[in-house]
């Protein structure tokens, strides 16, 4: 049977988007077909109305095309460990994790994937994996993140929550922080704890330029070396530089 039959099989003979409009308690076939019934800024509540528990795995292989299915990915994975006792071992892809509340999310693949977005907005829940790209645990209110390695912007408007980096970070983490803790094991970017309001970040390494400039608030502790203009003006943060 070709794609088109079986695709008409599936829905019975209806055109598709216009079946997809008002067939919202039909059984969801794809990542496809479920980005097609919900909004283009999808939200994760009319995800997870739409996604029944024996669907979730053939969701969760699939391989998401475009910015939107990868968003509706993200929520699924979500959705998957809240709905689990059992901690989810998921591809590392980009979104993975979106708005985590609860439940545990294992993020496991090829070392040389490094996804964006994971824990994006998590309020609660743990994420753990390899190498991280960029905006890692971007806007956390809660919940923990581990991983080996991470991008830039990571832990950006994180305002509770905590994250662990196990070996180096790239530049702008911990951006505009009002809360949360941050430890990374090796060596920073520059602009670490650029605009910091709040919370803690604690580098066992070396960080770049400019660490804890324009900062208001919190703790920045660089137990190494710090570059150039470390805490210009800066005001209210506690900074500490080579310190152990």
């Amino acid at each position: 049977m070709g794609l088109k039959e079986m695709m008409e099989s599936a829905y019975g003979g209806r055109i598709r988007h216009k079946r997809l409009k008002s067939g919202k308690g039909e059984r969801v076939i794809s990542l496809e077909d479920l980005a097609d019934r919900v909004a283009d800024h999808p939200e994760k509540g009319e995800i997870a109305e739409l996604v029944s528990d024996d669907i979730i795995p053939r969701l969760l292989s699939s391989t998401p095309h475009g910015k939107k299915e990868s968003v509706i990915w993200g929520y699924i994975t979500s959705i998957a460990a809240e709905r689990s006792e059992q901690p989810v071992t998921v591809r590392p892809m980009d979104f993975a994790g979106l708005e985590l509340s609860r439940g545990n999310l294992i993020l496991s693949g090829d070392k040389k994937s490094r996804p964006s977005h994971v824990g994006e907005r998590m309020s609660f829940g743990m994420i753990r994996m390899c190498e991280a790209g960029d905006y890692l645990g971007q806007g956390m209110t809660g919940g923990g993140i581990v991983a080996s390695s991470c991008g830039t912007y990571a832990f950006r408007n994180m305002s509770g929550g905590w994250g662990v980096i196990l070996g180096d970070a790239g530049s702008f983490i911990g951006v505009n922080n009002s809360g949360g803790r941050i430890l990374v094991k090796g060596n920073v970017g520059e602009r670490a704890g650029w605009l910091m309001r709040s919370g803690r970040l604690t580098v066992l390494g070396d960080a770049g330029d400019y660490a804890g400039i324009l900062a208001k608030g919190g703790l920045i502790k660089i137990c190494g070396n710090a570059g150039k203009n470390a805490g210009w003006r800066a005001g209210g943060v506690r900074i500490e530089i080579g310190r152990r």
